[in-house]
């Protein structure tokens, strides 16, 4: 058989299992070959350029631009929604997005960290599959904010500026996981305290389990009066002038960062009941789900910092960040 008649006799394999969806074995027996030629034959197709695959990719404007994004900060993956109208509709759909990526990334026995904020709440609105097979477990990453005025009735006023542990409890419940949740605030009032409640053996357990998390999910968030401890009084203008000093841009579960991903030194961590950052460091997945303009310097330096390995955002904050 010449070199035409067998790229001749390959093109009808072709046309037959991929036009018409024949079986190798029905091509076997229509052309009277053995089984094993077809399927080599079939192996050949597209090596020998007789079938080009083509991905359509006209219903996603972003694919580029993610894979832009991946190649530019070494990020693991970078899933872009659309940038709508208002921060709200925007932060719905991050946090829409993000428990997708949940739904296909959590394995059997993970243990998942959490950590808090407006949009990590709208990703527990978004979670809709329980994973009772997966063993899985929910830490909360830090402790939580208590303001009187949060709260009416025993609700508390506003749903999108729960609790850490609240969200942390969705989560897990959403999840048909096992929570661990820490039961103090985020700042206590000195050093001596802090050491006292790291021996206590509730809290002890749930620091360790946060020390072996396989993925976080956090949200960067900005320096500012808005930021909770800032806004609840466990931090005061002292503080925040003083991370003005230090170009403070954002911080990572508030371990402050500037632009440039340096970690900014503050006496304030000695009262901070969060794991250190060089724990959070060695997490293997860290997710951050953040967005809208007022996080662009927050997000970048965090990447720089190497605080980020998935990050899923909004279309014209990456195109921001890209121009950085």
């Amino acid at each position: 058989m010449t070199k035409e008649e067998k790229r001749r006799q390959m093109i009808k394999v072709a046309k037959y299992y991929y036009n018409e969806h024949l079986t190798q074995e029905e091509i076997a027996e229509r052309l009277q070959l053995s089984r094993q030629k077809v399927g080599r034959m079939v192996q050949k197709l597209i090596p020998e350029g007789i079938v080009k695959i083509v991905i359509d990719d006209s219903m996603d404007d972003y694919i580029d631009l993610e894979q832009r994004m991946e190649k530019k900060f070494g990020l693991k993956e970078v899933l872009i929604v659309e940038c709508m109208d208002s921060p709200h509709q925007t932060m719905d759909s991050l946090g829409k997005a993000a428990a997708a990526y949940l739904d296909r990334a959590l394995k059997p026995d993970m243990i998942f960290g959490v950590a808090w904020g407006r949009t990590l709440a709208y990703v527990s609105r978004h979670i809709s599959k329980e994973k009772l097979n997966l063993n899985l477990s929910v830490v909360q990453l830090a402790g939580g904010v208590f303001s009187a005025d949060q709260f009416i009735e025993g609700q508390l006023q506003n749903q999108l500026s729960r609790q850490s542990g609240e969200i942390t409890k969705d989560i897990a419940i959403r999840l048909g996981a096992k929570p661990y949740l820490m039961h103090n605030p985020l700042f206590v009032d000195n050093r001596e305290t802090k050491q006292v409640l790291m021996q206590e053996s509730s809290i002890a357990n749930v620091f360790q389990m946060a020390a072996k998390c396989h993925m976080a999910m956090v949200s960067i968030a900005s320096l500012g009066k808005s930021v909770s401890p800032f806004r609840e009084g466990m931090l005061g203008e002292k503080e925040l002038q003083c991370l003005h000093e230090k170009k403070a841009v954002g911080n990572f579960l508030f371990h402050y960062f500037d632009m440039e991903g340096n970690m900014i030194e503050t006496n304030f961590y000695d009262r901070l009941m969060c794991p250190e950052i060089e724990d959070l460091r060695q997490i293997p997945i860290k997710i951050c789900v953040a967005g809208t303009r007022e996080k662009i310097n927050a997000i970048y330096g965090g990447i720089r910092a190497g605080l980020v390995d998935v990050l899923i955002t909004d279309s014209e904050t990456a195109k921001a960040l890209l121009k950085k």
